[in-house]
């Protein structure tokens, strides 16, 4: 194996390793200690049956039934959020583009609230979904005529309105139907305390999702150089965009469903994977998937990290990291304007 394909194989090895690291380290600190030995004896106990250590049951419910759960969602909805955020900036040949940023993000919330409202929460995905794509083909009604016609600035502000358009219709939702405000309200900035009853539907989302964009990143990194380029040299550049949208939209309405808004991640993750690993997207999208579940679980680990901080939604620490970062990402775009 040559030295150039050694690099991003051993780049996407050690951010791996990290990941891990992370995830047991958040494993063992939060509002209550717990140590290591405790934490490894317990994983190893519920996943393989091996125990090593008496644990006390308050441990066994600290670890499993409470860190595991919120460790496990926030792997996976960052994950989703960071291939779909990646995905998006390369279609719309953006780095602004995201879930938050298009409106998706706000189609999956008002679905997911409709799903409260008439009491079908075991629908959540469903009505989420069907909000996200319901966004998506509203921005693409207004920022462009077809999938081989567009304008990316366009896009990004019909995605900016259609965003305002669907909070405002969520807001007017909320308001007529008093009762679930508080529910809605809390959800909607985020959190991981919302655990599902079975997180293996929401995992075989994101890893269909992932799996979706794997198989076309080739045909990704043609069409980083324009669409007509890609035309020209093989890519059915309509057909992979279709493909590929209506994926990250179902990826970005599963986590939606399940967390909140948690704005920001598709934005910030990719364009610093790019920045490290270069656009290549065999080696972008495996990265963006790993880093989004290392940066969710960090933002997560600082409201858990101390009891003044514990009723702040990691939503509320995802939007106060990104805005500054979308704003610093607007001005150096602007810079290198002619």
């Amino acid at each position: 194996m040559s030295q150039v394909a050694k690099k991003p194989i051993l780049l996407i090895s050690a951010c791996a390793l990290l990941l891990v690291i992370i995830a047991v380290v958040m494993l063992v600190f939060g509002t209550v200690y717990v140590p290591f030995e405790a934490v490894v004896s317990v994983l190893l106990e519920k996943l393989f049956g091996i125990e090593i250590l008496d644990t006390t049951l308050a441990q066994q419910i600290i670890v499993w039934n409470v860190r595991w759960q919120r460790i496990a969602l926030a792997m996976i909805v960052g994950s989703g959020l960071s291939v779909a955020g990646a995905c998006f900036q390369t279609i719309f040949k953006n780095p602004l583009a995201d879930p938050f940023v298009l409106g998706v993000s706000s189609g999956a919330a008002l679905g997911a609230a409709v799903s409260i409202i008439t009491r079908h929460t075991e629908l959540m995905i469903v009505f989420a979904f069907a909000g996200a794509m319901l966004s998506l083909v509203l921005v693409y009604l207004m920022g462009q005529q077809s999938l081989e016609l567009r304008s990316d600035q366009q896009v990004i502000l019909a995605g900016i309105a259609i965003g305002a358009l669907l909070n405002a219709l969520l807001s007017a939702s909320m308001a007529l139907n008093s009762e679930q405000m508080q529910m809605i309200v809390f959800w909607l900035m985020g959190s991981l305390t919302n655990y599902v009853g079975s997180l293996k539907p929401v995992i075989a989302v994101v890893i269909f999702g992932f799996v979706i964009a794997i198989v076309y990143a080739r045909d990704l990194d043609v069409m980083v150089l324009g669409d007509e380029d890609a035309q020209f040299l093989g890519v059915d550049v309509a057909k992979v965009k279709l493909i590929l949208l209506v994926a990250t939209t179902l990826v970005t309405g599963v986590c939606v469903s399940v967390s909140g808004i948690i704005g920001f991640i598709g934005l910030i993750v990719p364009h610093i994977v790019r920045k490290l690993a270069g656009p290549t997207h065999l080696v972008l999208l495996p990265l963006s998937a790993i880093l989004g579940a290392v940066f969710l679980m960090l933002a997560d680990g600082l409201t858990r990290s101390h009891p003044l901080l514990s009723g702040i939604p990691v939503g509320v620490v995802t939007a106060l990291v990104g805005s500054p970062f979308f704003l610093y990402v607007l001005y150096t775009a602007g810079r290198r304007m002619p």
